[in-house]
This record gives C-alpha cells, structure tokens and sequence, in this order.
C-alpha cells in the first residue's frame, strides 16, 4: 500500500473513531448500543496505536505493516456490519434513529439532521405555544366578563340587602301600629258593648262582649254538652225505669226542651210588659197580681230592653229555674201521660233543671236566639239522622229527636238538631 494511500486510511480510521464519539455524545441509546459504540472505538483506537507503534519499529517489514493495515479495514468491515445490525435491530425501538447510511457521514451531517429535527419540534412547539396563548387570551376574556358579572351582582345584592332591611324596618313599624290599633279597638269595642245608648241597639249576633259568661257561643257550646249528657242520662233512666219505647222516650225528652223554652221566652216577654205596665202606673205595684195587666201593655224603649236583657245575662245563674219546670210541667201534661211520674226521676228532674237555665239564657240574648222542630223534610244542611235511619232513604221527618239551634229566628245555623226521617 503507498503512504498516501495509508495515510488517508489512519484520517478516515481516525475519523470514523471521531464520528462514533459524537455519535454517542449526541444520540440517546440504549445500554447494549452504547456498549458496543465503546468497544468499537477502543478497538479502533488499539489498532490506530498499534499502526503507529508499527512504523516507528525501522526493523519490522513493510510487509507486516501492510498486513497491520488490512487487518484494521478487516477490522472496520466488521465494525461497520456489526454497526448496520445494531442500527437494524435499533430501528424497531426507536422512531427517532437516522438511517444506516447516515453514518457513513461525518459528524456534521449527523448534527446537522439533530438541528433539522430539533427544528422541527422547535416549529411545533411554536404553534402549541401560540395555541396555548390564544387560549389564555380567551380565558381572560371569560374571566373578565365574571367578574363584571361579579360586580354587578354584588352591587344588586348589595341594594336588595338594604331593600330588605327597609321593608323589616317598615314591617316591625307596621306590626306595632297594628298592635296599637288593634288594642284601641278592643278597647273600643268594650266601650261600644258596655254602653246603652238611645239610638244604636246592641246586637249580640255582631259583637260578643267576651267578659259576659251568658253569649251565644257560649250558650251553644253548652247546648251540645246538654245533649251528650243530661239528656242521654235521661234517656237511658227511663229506658230502665219505664215501660215507654224509644220513640216516646225521644218525643218526651225533646217535648220537654222545648216547652222550657217557650216557657222562658213567655216569662221574658210577660217581664218586659210588666215593667212596661209599673212604669205607665206605678200604683199596680201593689195589685198587680189580682189585678193583671191592662188590655193593651206599655211597650219599653229599645234602650231600656237593652240594658234588662245585659242585666238579666249578668244575673242569669241566679235564677229560680223552678218556675220555669212547673209551666213546663203544665204545658207537658196536655201531650204526655203521667208527666208527674217521669219528672219524679232524678235524672229527666235534672235535666230538666239544666234545659230550663240553659234556655232562659237563649231568651235574654239581644236578638233572642231560636230553636226549631218544624221542619218536614230531611235536609242534611240542618239535620242529622238518628242512628238507626237509613241515611239513604231519608226524606221526610217522622218526629225530632234534638231540636235545631239558630243564632236568632231566621238566622244562621249554630248546632244541627237530630231527627227520625223515613
């Protein structure tokens, strides 16, 4: 081999070892390549120093020498294939390895295709950032139209909290004059109930005075307590006691309620023609039990009435309900046999108290209140049936086993009264 020739082997030698140290600076690779990269430019290495080793040595024959020579491009061919394997093998693993014939080339191709790469992922990069950006861009758009909706809602949230306190203010401001007119007109009202004057009449029905016990709310509530217990003690006292069905029992107990409240309303109204009669002729006071009254009574002025009637509320615990059951009693005798006998039992004699007070305290009412047994045909507005009728079948009304109670005669409806319909 000729010394240029030789030459520009040990260059390419040395230049191939060069290549495989930036190869290896530059490129990431795995353990068995990089391994074998070493080992490549140790032995190219070795051979570069044994050549050199070589031809210092002035006794060793040019033959040795070229023998040395072949056996590193020996060396290098197998260096190289073994290269193409390890590229070969490489490229199933790693997209990002050049091709075999890159590295042929020098150092500079194989930086040269980094940058290109690198160039491209540069761009890339680029237009992720760019992306990025404009996305940032909206995203502070968004977020500036929040808080302008922030500030807006803050500052309406702001006027209905001070709305809110403005109508608490005017409310509780409400609320005491409220309290304050509604004292007033209690106040009013006691006023109004607890004085008689000469043109306006006092009307239980409109105002109830609440300090009088005698008022017809009252008076109905103990008119259904009556039913559910004096008179059902009645009843079954005469059911053990006497040989009369029920039917009669019902009629005489009924009878019974009824007389005691036309006797009361007859007392009363016989009391306002009394009075009537002793303020035209005081005298009669003295006779007035011989001698009756006139042909045609003294009526009393409203206002007068008015003030009896509160009176005689006041007063109405006070009463001798025994007047009252004698012409009870009498009334009773033209209807019922042996009226003496039944009235003789604790229990219908205790009833019958407590009819004759309870109903003595509908007649003082202003109007006075109403009980009714007139009715003919069932109606389930102001009835309700015995209970052994059919309610399917009631129409007509056989007798009354409870009488209906009004407020006043023609007025409203306050307890419905029991009735035997067919």
């Amino acid at each position: 081999m000729s010394g240029d020739a030789k030459k520009d082997l040990i260059a390419e030698a040395r230049s191939f070892s060069a290549s495989l140290s930036n190869v290896f600076l530059m490129k990431k690779r795995d353990q068995q390549t990089r391994h074998l990269l070493e080992k490549a430019q140790n032995l190219v290495e070795g051979l570069l120093a044994e050549n050199q080793r070589l031809s210092s040595n002035t006794g060793t024959p040019r033959q040795t020498r070229g023998g040395g020579m072949g056996q590193l491009w020996v060396k290098l061919d197998e260096m190289k294939r073994e290269n193409e394997d390890l590229r070969r093998q490489l490229g199933r693993h790693d997209d990002r390895s050049t091709p075999t014939k890159n590295m042929s080339h020098g150092p500079g191709d194989v930086i040269i295709a980094d940058l290109q790469k690198t160039k491209t992922e540069n761009e890339a990069l680029r237009t992720q950032v760019e992306s990025l950006q404009k996305t940032v861009k909206e995203l502070q758009n968004i977020t500036a139209t929040v808080q302008d909706e922030y500030k807006r809602a803050k500052i309406g949230l702001e006027a209905a909290q001070k709305s809110m306190e403005k109508v608490r203010h005017d409310y509780r401001s409400l609320e005491a004059n409220f309290t304050s007119a509604k004292t007033e007109n209690d106040s009013l009202k006691q006023k109004l109930t607890s004085s008689v004057k000469p043109m306006v009449r006092a009307d239980n029905r409109l105002t109830e005075n609440i300090n009088e016990r005698c008022r017809p709310s009252v008076i109905a509530m103990r008119y259904n307590t009556l039913e559910s217990q004096e008179w059902m003690d009645a009843k079954e006292s005469l059911e053990d006691s006497t040989a009369m069905d029920e039917e009669e029992i019902t009629r005489f107990l009924c009878s019974s309620i009824m007389k005691t409240f036309e006797a009361s309303c007859d007392t009363y109204q016989c009391l306002e023609l009394a009075i009537g009669e002793l303020l035209r002729r005081p005298a009669l006071a003295i006779s007035i039990v011989q001698s009756g009254l006139s042909a045609e009574p003294a009526q009393l002025p409203d206002e007068m009435t008015d003030a009896i009637r509160s009176r005689l509320r006041h007063n109405c615990d006070n009463i001798d309900s025994g007047e009252l059951i004698k012409i009870t009693k009498n009334t009773l005798e033209k209807e019922f046999k042996d009226v003496k006998g039944l009235i003789s039992n604790k229990a219908v004699n205790r009833y019958l108290h407590e009819s004759a007070r309870l109903t003595w305290q509908m007649a003082i009412q202003q109007p006075a209140m109403r009980m009714s047994v007139t009715d003919k045909r069932y109606n389930e507005e102001r009835h309700k049936l015995w209970w052994s009728c059919d309610q399917a079948r009631a129409s007509s009304v056989s007798h009354f086993i409870w009488p209906v109670l009004f407020d006043y005669d023609g007025g409203n409806l306050m307890v419905k009264g029991c009735v035997f319909a067919s």
